[in-house]
Formats: C-alpha cells, structure tokens, sequence
C-alpha cells in the first residue's frame, strides 16, 4: 500500500495523469498493416493500443508485430502491408486498468511496459498512462518532499547503500 502522503504528492499535479483517448495514437482493428506502420513510424512509439469501431481496447500493436506480420517462411512479402489487417496480428499482453484502478496497480505495471491502458465499461478505451508522466510525477515527489513534510529518519544510521 502506498503511504497516502507520497500517493497525495504523485498526484498533486493539476495536470491529468490519463493522457484522453482522443489524444493517443491508436489503430482499428480493420487498419491494414501499412496503415499501421505508417502511424508507428510517424509517432516513433514503439507500440500503440488497437481499438474496434466502438472504441473498445482489444491490445496493442507494434513495428516489429507488423514485419512479423508479413513474413513467410524464407523472406518477406511487402505486399502483404496492403492486405492484411492489424486484426491478425494484435499482441494482447499488454497492460491494462480499469479507470477506476488504485495508483498501486498502474505503478506495478509500470514495472514492464512504457504505457498502461485505461479502460471503462465495456472495455471502453479512455486513454493511456505513461511511463514518463510517472517518472515526473516522482521526480517531483523526490524534490519537493520537503516543501510540504518535515521528514526525519526514525534511525539515525538508516542507508539503502551496502
């Protein structure tokens, strides 16, 4: 469990930490894969989420997905960037929460990917929470501390260092 004063200072930004659906590069489901590729390329992501036309999240889909994509078994058919659909080569480990979730869960996924998902009813996709907004949210935390608590170690030789 967080300590709720350090949870208080992660989120004392006035800035929103969901970056809204409607700013987030996506790609639909029935996309080509060139279309996909092209939206990678141009934001420089390494992935990106795939949502259907409701909106809802089905995973995540990233350049190396895309060459794989059209590989066959001894070189690559570039004509298949036209043909296939981002459908069929969707990764669904991703990282997801509900809008909902506590500040621990998104932490714990922050662990392994750039980005969590954060959905609503019926997997409604609502927008992305990303590693970097964290990190500032903690870079923050770790300079401002002072300004808001008095802090003093409850040892006098306490060190993290071996």
């Amino acid at each position: 469990m967080i300590n709720k004063h350090i949870e208080n200072l992660l989120l004392f930004d006035d800035n929103e930490l969901i970056i809204p659906a409607d700013a987030v590069a996506t790609v639909r489901t029935e996309n080509t894969l060139l279309h996909a590729m092209m939206i990678l390329s141009t934001v420089g992501y390494s992935s990106i989420p795939v949502i259907d036309n409701q909106h809802r999240l089905h995973g995540v889909v990233s350049l190396p997905l895309v060459i794989e994509g059209v590989k066959n078994q001894i070189s690559y058919d570039w004509d298949k960037l036209s043909e296939k659909k981002v459908a069929e080569i969707i990764c669904y480990d991703f990282s997801v929460v509900h809008e909902d979730a506590d500040l621990e869960d998104v932490l714990h996924q922050m662990i392994n990917h750039n980005f969590v998902c954060v959905v609503g009813d019926n997997n409604q996709f609502l927008g992305i929470i990303t590693r970097k907004n964290i990190l500032k949210r903690v870079n923050f935390l770790a300079h401002e501390i002072d300004r808001f608590y008095d802090i003093k170690a409850k040892k006098e030789q306490f060190s993290f260092r071996a």
